[in-house]
Parts: C-alpha cells; sequence; structure tokens
C-alpha cells in the first residue's frame, strides 16, 4: 500500500475575529417579528441622497422591453425602443435615456451592454450619455423599487463586463467635457454564474444550510465532482467604466458580480458613488483607479457615500487575497468615503495599502473616511506597513492611521439594528456567521508524478483539498432591494 499521511485542519473563526459580542449572537430567527416596529421608527427619518450633476442637455430616448420595437425611434413615449443596446448607440454627447422595466441583454440577447469598447477607450471614446432605469412601461412614473430595470444574463456565455461605458476625450482636448449617469439599473451575474448545487450534506458543494440559494462558486479552471448549477464563471465586471468629467452612479444594486461590481478608470474630473447597494461581489465591490498623467491627479476627485456594501468575497476559495469593500486607489488627489455601511465583507471592508509614485505626491493624497459604520468584517480598515505584513485597523481606532484623512472621525461599529439585520437574507447571514473552512493535505510517495520527480531530482508533490462551508454563494437579488432606506442617514437610502 502506498504510503499517505492527512492533516485537516477546521478553522471555525476565520470571519469573525472583528465582529462585536451583539453581532455574533444575534437571533437571526427571531429578529422578523421586531423587525416591522424598527422598520417604522427608522423610515421616519431616512435621508435622501441627492446629487449636483447638473441634467444632460441634448436629446431623450425612451426603450421598454414589454412596449418597445425592434424598430421604432425612441425618441417619444409612444415610441419606445425595445433594445437598451440600440438607444446607446443611436444617442450623441449629452442624451438621456429613459428606460423601463424589464431585463435587458443587448442585440439579440447577448448577454452585455456597451458604450465604447473594453480596454481601448484611447480608440473607441464613447459617449457622454445618462441612463436612467425604474420606469413604469408607460413612462408615466419611476420607481426603481417597483419597476425594476435589470441587467441580468440568463444563459449566456460571454466575455465582457455586464455595462460597459467609455467617456473620453481626445487627448490633448481642451473644451468642455460632459455627464455620465448610470442610475436606477440592476446588474445581477446571481442566474449565470456557475455554482455547485445545493447540498448540504456533502462539504464539497459549499452550502452552508438549506436555505441558501446554491453551493458555492465555481473558481475559474474548477471542476468540482458534483452536481453544477449555471453556466459561466470567467472573470467579468459587474460594471466597468473608463470616463471623465462629471459621473454619477447611483440608486442601482450590484449583486453576484463575479470580478468587481464597479471597477473603472476615471480621468479628469469628479466621480461620485452614491446610494447603491454592493451584495455578493467577488474581488472587491468597488475600485476606481485614476486614470492621467501625474501633473494631471490634483484634477481627479471621487466620493464614495451612502452605499451599502455586504458580502464582498475573495478571490478564492482559499480566501487568500481580495475581498475588499471599497479600496482606495493611486491617480486620484482627493477621495472621501462616508456614510456607508460596510458589513461581512471576507477580507477588509475598505482598503489603504497602495502608495502614490513619490513621496510628495503621496503627502498631497487626501484618503479621507468618515461617518462609517461596520459590522461583522474580518478587518475594517487595512493598512500596508512597510517591511511587515498589513496592519488591520478596527473601526474605533482609525483616528490612528495616519495615511487617513484629514477627515477620519465617526466611523464605529454599527448600533444594534433590527430593521436593517432582519432585511438581509437571513439563511444567506447566518451561513456567513457560521463559516469554516476544512483544509486537508495528502502525500503520496508512490504516485506517478513523484516516482518521475525522484528520477530527475525533482521535489515530491503532495495535493491539498480546501473546502469552505461558504464561498461567493448566489445572494438573492430581489431581497438586495430590501436593503434601501433601513438605517436613516447610513448606507444606501430610499431613493427619490
Amino acid at each position: 500500500m502506498p504510503m499517505r499521511t492527512s492533516k485537516i485542519l477546521i478553522v471555525t473563526a476565520l470571519l469573525l475575529s472583528s465582529v462585536t459580542s451583539a453581532y455574533a449572537q444575534l437571533n437571526l430567527k427571531g429578529l422578523a417579528e421586531k423587525a416591522k416596529k424598527a422598520i417604522e421608527e427608522a423610515g421616519a427619518s431616512v435621508d435622501k441622497v441627492t446629487s449636483s450633476i447638473p441634467a444632460a442637455k441634448g436629446k431623450t430616448y425612451y426603450v421598454s422591453a414589454s412596449t418597445g420595437s425592434a424598430r421604432a425611434d425612441g425618441l417619444s413615449t409612444s415610441s419606445p425602443m425595445k433594445d437598451l443596446q440600440k438607444a446607446i448607440d443611436a444617442a450623441e454627447d449629452n442624451d438621456v435615456i429613459y428606460v423601463a422595466e424589464g431585463n435587458y441583454l443587448g442585440n439579440l440577447d447577448r448577454g452585455y451592454i456597451q458604450c465604447g469598447k473594453i480596454a481601448d477607450a484611447t480608440h473607441d471614446m464613447g459617449k457622454f450619455i445618462s441612463i436612467y432605469g425604474g420606469y413604469s412601461p408607460d413612462f408615466s412614473e419611476r420607481n426603481i423599487i417597483k419597476y425594476v430595470t435589470k441587467l441580468q444574463p440568463v444563459d449566456q456565455k460571454f466575455s465582457a463586463p455586464l455595462f460597459n461605458l467609455n467617456a473620453r476625450r481626445p487627448y490633448n482636448y481642451s473644451g468642455p467635457v460632459g455627464n455620465v449617469v448610470i442610475d436606477g439599473l440592476v446588474f445581477d451575474l446571481g442566474e449565470n454564474n456557475l455554482y455547485c448545487a445545493p447540498k448540504v450534506d456533502d462539504p464539497v458543494t459549499g452550502t452552508p444550510n438549506e436555505g441558501v440559494l446554491t453551493g458555492r462558486f465555481i473558481e475559474p479552471g474548477g471542476s468540482p465532482s458534483v452536481q453544477k448549477v449555471g453556466y459561466a464563471n470567467g472573470d467579468e465586471y459587474g460594471l466597468h467604466l473608463d470616463v471623465e468629467g462629471n459621473v454619477r452612479i447611483s440608486n442601482c444594486i450590484f449583486v453576484n458580480c463575479r470580478d468587481y461590481g464597479i471597477q473603472a478608470l476615471m480621468g479628469k474630473g469628479h466621480m461620485e458613488i452614491c446610494n447603491n447597494i454592493f451584495i455578493a461581489c467577488r474581488y472587491a465591490a468597488c475600485q476606481v483607479k485614476g486614470n492621467v498623467k501625474d501633473a494631471d491627479i490634483p484634477q481627479v476627485s471621487l466620493d464614495f457615500h451612502h452605499n451599502t456594501v455586504l458580502f464582498t468575497w475573495t478571490r478564492t476559495k482559499a480566501f487568500e487575497d481580495m475581498g475588499q469593500g471599497f479600496r482606495f486607489m493611486n491617480g486620484i488627489r482627493t477621495i472621501n468615503v462616508h456614510n456607508n455601511i460596510f458589513g461581512c465583507n471576507s477580507n477588509c471592508a475598505v482598503e489603504r495599502v497602495f502608495y502614490e509614485s513619490n513621496a510628495a505626491m503621496e503627502k498631497a493624497k487626501i484618503s479621507n473616511l468618515y461617518d462609517n459604520y461596520f459590522f461583522a468584517n474580518r478587518r475594517d480598515l487595512e493598512l500596508a506597513a512597510p517591511g511587515a505584513a498589513t496592519i488591520s485597523v478596527p473601526a474605533a481606532r482609525i483616528d490612528e492611521a495616519e495615511q487617513i484623512g484629514p477627515k477620519y472621525e465617526g466611523n464605529k461599529e454599527m448600533p444594534e439594528n433590527e430593521a436593517f439585520i432582519s432585511a438581509i437574507d437571513q439563511p444567506y447571514l447566518e451561513g456567513f456567521m457560521t463559516l469554516k473552512i476544512i483544509s486537508s493535505q495528502s502525500y503520496n510517495a508512490n504516485s506517478a508524478a513523484n516516482q518521475v520527480n525522484r528520477l530527475f531530482g525533482l521535489n515530491q508533490q503532495g495535493s491539498e483539498i480546501v473546502r469552505p462551508s461558504m464561498y461567493c454563494n448566489n445572494y438573492p437579488w430581489e431581497k438586495a432591494k430590501d436593503l434601501f432606506g433601513k438605517v436613516a442617514g447610513y448606507g444606501a437610502q430610499m431613493p427619490e
């Protein structure tokens, strides 16, 4: 018999090191009964988040999946287009597109939308356009929760972001720039991602309990010997942007995005990301890099506020890297992160580990992080530590982080809020709060590979199996809507 050794490691508190005792002992099943009163109390004072970006001045296009026509011009409510991609293709700078409820999958249902080609903004500069979802089919009413405008592929296989939007000007252009608005859309890859079929009694599937929709997400290259559901597992963004000017992403839901909720390159101008919900995104919920010459960095700014960011997952099921809610990136002079809720992020809520290319630029960088709520994150803030591992900073000590500021006040563990906790899908939350990983290692000296390796003087090889009880499982997208307006002044507020 070949020699075989095995080592089993069970980690039952991997993600709970920063969880306060109040959250660790939540009675999840009892929360729903107490939620109604708390919702009424919170709802009376819920903030309305508004933006200062002016309305675009151009043509207005109307799109309706249920009442539109493939050959309509889309220029009136009585003749809407059927295809959002067709409206984008027809639009010019400063045009506005109003989109009624429905699921929009691009031309001939290819599964994705684009305005300019990804990674080619130099040659395909796209357009400065504004897109507003959430309209009734006759455009008489706008309510993004009632009239859901989705980008939700179901059985398509494609290699592209759900939505790529370029809006750039030629190099050395000195004229006015336009506006870009994405407002009131749902970005969901949960019906298309490849998962293990749910089976609680089979640890290979990563199904934490009967209530979670699927087993774990299957990473690119993975092929567990279990039944599978879904179609695709390549690394694709939810929303990818290469833009400049005045940019706003608001009132959107990013759920089950397998490679960032938002991944953006920002040129000269200001980007505002506000009043969105990010749930069960992989890699990071939001990452925005500056995309300008060093001399132009002072002209780039970003505000990330009043967003709810939950369950961001790491790159792999071994929980090795990534898994950030928000990342402070280079090339942006001023970044303001405030009035957000960061919860249950598997690596950290906020990361600040990148330094600018020289000391003077780094010193001028403004990284404001203030008035945010944190709960049940593995780390609240992760900082770079030259010559050592990164440093984990709890919310209560963010004022001690010299890389943060000049505004750093008001970060705290989220007070107990039954309305908010009850709005989270309870089986998913329970699965996360009891997450464990089983890691097994084995070595077979007489395997064919090791016999050949010995012959050539090469290292012997073992194998390792990592089995998390949960990893990037499908979150029910419809329940993401329930999180709007649950905490007055923090996280995504009720859309206007």
